[in-house]
């Protein structure tokens, strides 16, 4: 009742009481939020300090009365504006105001429209148009007047009451919509700073009067704005573990989906059932938009669906733990088993980030979630990559290899006499273009899929087996570190590192070096077959990483050999007018050293500290010359031109320090000349002739010897070296139809029986 007695007070007797009643009730409707009986009165007394200032100050008052007379929560400052004025223009009449005042009254009642939404006092009233504007005396009193709210010791609450009121524009939803809320809040936001910069009052008296409060009251309000809008950061948490809980269920579905198309175990067995798996993935495929809705929502509901991820995920760890086969050296794990383990990990990770999410209120989406969820999906990608993938392989290659040993260390290695007798025999079956030499034994590669044996050169008993059940070919193997360990290399999964000594797994390469070809073993140096663009070359580590990578151009093939510090590259182009070159680089950096344009050698071996090959004669002759090239420089260091009554183009091998060149006289391809050349000087150490073609399969020793393996009647060998041949009858039983080759000075063949070596 206060307040309506004290408005009362405010009114002008020229106009009757009973007008007074009606606007008061108006302004005292439950319905109302913001502009009641406590804001018409600080704004009439606000115009009883200003009057003075206006033409018509009664008019003044009754537009000071009239302009929130009529409020719809549902309206907008202007349409109030235009329906108080409206309401003027039919009432004031009725009680004897004159046209002319009625006319003011109404004006005045619509410049209060230039309000915003938001706003607690009057923007910027001006009248006339163009570029000069007729003073508005009643005018600048109301504008000023109702801005005196602002400089009210109860600004905030009627600020709070205006904010209130325009939150019930909004229309009902189920869900607030943060967006529209956090908008309002904006335009406030930049209203109260347009007051604060333009100018809150015209008149020099309200200036005076009121400036310095209002602006206190402005600041505190811009501050509390502030804090209700989002920085640019907030929700961030919610963004990232949204985007994690998604995009993790996503990565989950396709390893579920992998498993169920992979074998359980291998070899692959027919009687693994696969429908775990399936069910698995369905069941994945179902959280992905189940965990979407989760992560954004709050309460019991998201709570229980994310339980319900986290108990199929810890189901699923539970399959595989009873499933998981058994391993040994015929039967290994499949791949579905480590993709159903991730799966349900992923699974139970993305159902605790979407609980987690699930814990965070709701906010619009700002700039944080944007960039945390861009983070979020960057991580996982890089994890998957980096992480689960890897972690995976390991385990394969863990759980299907097999290693058997021996406790024995290995024995001298002897050296053959070819006296006719057998050293020993192993059951090992190979090929032997598989079969190295290393410091602790000969290393041979069986036809037992998968398998790598080491014996022990004086005896032939295995050392140790080192098995892969997941590889159902028969591996390739060479050696590397002066023979303290082996490069073993599976089609299907790639290289591995073996220590000679006990056949343990030093290291798995990179998958990415799967398709890498060893252009040179010791040192390391390996090169890759590019489709489109150009090949590579690479300074390959032991463990697979590399230290440079070469890449001469597109259409450009590659081959390479190296020493201790340099390596050869021959490139080859196959497109444009580019000529075939030579390039030598620096093996620890593969920086270039120099070039040379054209083939240089048509073929190359690193020997005695050189790079020694056949270069092509001029007038395209064939191989005419053995060249001996200083790899740091590419200078010649000497040249030995073939015999001409050479009627084969020689093969070659090297001996320590020795090139062998293995050709046949003019017109007799049926005998064979051989000839050692010092490799660091091209000098002839050398020559022999043996009754055998040139073309039968042979072995070097590293002692200088070439034996021959060929047929006349019975199976024989011829040993040629030290500028002799001799002639040996292969042992009783042994057959020709197998390979010989040599394992430092040991000779091996292969037959029936296994692999023998020859005493």
């Amino acid at each position: 009742m206060r307040s309506v007695i004290g408005l009362r007070e405010f009114w002008d007797q020229a106009v009757p009481e009973a007008l007074r009643d009606e606007l008061i009730a108006r302004y005292g409707e439950k319905r109302r939020y913001a502009y009641r009986e406590r804001y018409v009165a600080v704004v009439l007394t606000a115009v009883d300090a200003l009057d003075q200032l206006a033409t018509d100050p009664v008019a003044v008052r009754l537009a000071a009365w009239y302009h929130r007379a009529v409020h719809d929560q549902g309206a907008s400052a202007a349409e109030d504006a235009e329906a108080s004025a409206r309401l003027a223009e039919e009432e004031l009449p009725r009680y004897g105001v004159s046209p002319a005042r009625t006319a003011e009254v109404a004006r005045l009642v619509r410049l209060t429209g230039g309000l915003g939404e938001l706003t607690g006092g009057m923007r910027e009233l001006t009248v006339g148009t163009g570029a000069e504007q007729a003073p508005d005396a009643n005018g600048d009193v109301l504008h000023d007047a109702v801005n005196a709210v602002i400089a009210g010791r109860n600004y905030a609450s009627h600020a709070s009451e205006l904010r209130r009121d325009a939150d019930r524009r909004a229309e009902p939803r189920e869900q607030p919509d943060h967006q529209d809320e956090f908008g309002r809040i904006r335009q406030r936001h930049a209203e109260v700073r347009e007051l604060l910069d333009s100018g809150i009052y015209r008149t020099q008296l309200a200036r005076d009067l009121y400036d310095v409060d209002a602006r206190a009251n402005l600041a505190a309000e811009l501050a509390l704005l502030d804090g209700l809008l989002p920085a640019p950061w907030r929700g961030w948490q919610r963004g990232a573990l949204a985007t994690t809980a998604v995009l993790t269920a996503v990565v989950a579905f396709v390893a579920a989906f992998g498993a169920a198309r992979a074998d359980w175990r291998t070899p692959a067995y027919s009687g693994d059932s696969s429908w775990p798996e399936i069910v698995l993935t369905l069941l994945v495929l179902a959280a992905i938009p189940a965990l979407y809705w989760a992560s954004r929502q709050t309460g019991r509901a998201p709570r229980i669906v994310a339980g319900t991820a986290i108990a199929i995920g810890l189901i699923g760890l539970v399959v595989v733990w009873i499933k998981a086969p058994d391993t040994n050296a015929v039967s290994g794990v499949g791949q579905a088993v480590p993709l159903v383990v991730v799966a349900s990990i992923l699974l139970v990770l993305a159902a605790a980030a979407a609980l987690a999410a699930s814990r965070f209120t709701t906010r619009p989406r700002n700039r944080g979630q944007v960039l945390a969820g861009i983070a979020a999906a960057a991580a996982i990608v890089l994890v998957t990559v980096f992480v689960i993938d890897p972690l995976q392989n390991a385990y394969l290659h863990s759980a299907n290899e097999h290693l058997e040993t021996q406790s024995e260390p290995a024995g001298p290695t002897g050296r053959s006499q070819l006296t006719g007798d057998v050293l020993w025999t192993s059951a090992a079956r190979g090929y032997l273009d598989d079969v190295v030499a290393t410091s602790h034994g000969i290393a041979v590669t069986t036809s037992r899929e998968g398998t790598v044996e080491m014996l022990d050169p004086a005896t032939g008993r295995t050392r140790w087996r080192y098995i892969r059940t997941d590889s159902s070919r028969q591996p390739g193997v060479t050696v590397l570190n002066g023979g303290q360990q082996l490069l073993v290399k599976y089609d299907e999964l790639g290289y591995f590192v073996l220590d000679a000594n006990t056949g343990k797994r030093l290291k798995a390469w990179p998958g990415r070096t799967r398709d890498y070809q060893i252009q040179n073993a010791d040192p390391l140096v390996t090169g890759r077959p590019v489709s489109k663009g150009s090949d590579k070359l690479y300074g390959t580590n032991t463990d697979g990483s590399n230290r440079w990578t070469y890449e001469p151009g597109r259409c450009t093939g590659i081959s390479a050999t190296a020493t201790a510090d340099t390596v050869l590259v021959d490139l080859s182009h196959s497109c444009g007018r580019e000529t075939d070159e030579t390039v030598g680089l620096n093996l620890k950096d593969g920086k270039k050293l120099w070039s040379h344009s054209g083939p240089l050698l048509n073929w190359e071996t690193p020997v005695g500290g050189l790079i020694v090959g056949a270069e092509k004669g001029a007038q395209n002759e064939g191989v005419t010359t053995l060249v001996g090239l200083e790899p740091r420089s590419g200078e010649v260091k000497w040249r030995w031109p073939m015999p001409k009554q050479w009627g084969c183009t020689p093969r070659h091998d090297t001996a320590g320090s020795l090139v062998l060149l293995i050709s046949c006289p003019q017109g007799d391809n049926s005998s064979s000349i051989v000839t050692a050349i010092d490799g660091s000087s091209g000098r002839q150490v050398w020559t022999a002739t043996a009754a055998v073609s040139p073309q039968q399969r042979y072995a070097v020793t590293d002692d200088g010897r070439v034996v021959f393996l060929y047929s006349q009647g019975s199976c024989r060998l011829a040993e040629v070296g030290a500028g002799r041949t001799n002639y040996r009858l292969l042992p009783l039983r042994r057959s020709c139809g197998g390979d010989i080759t040599a394992a430092g000075n040991l000779i091996l063949v292969s037959g029936r029986d296994g692999l023998t070596a020859l005493r």
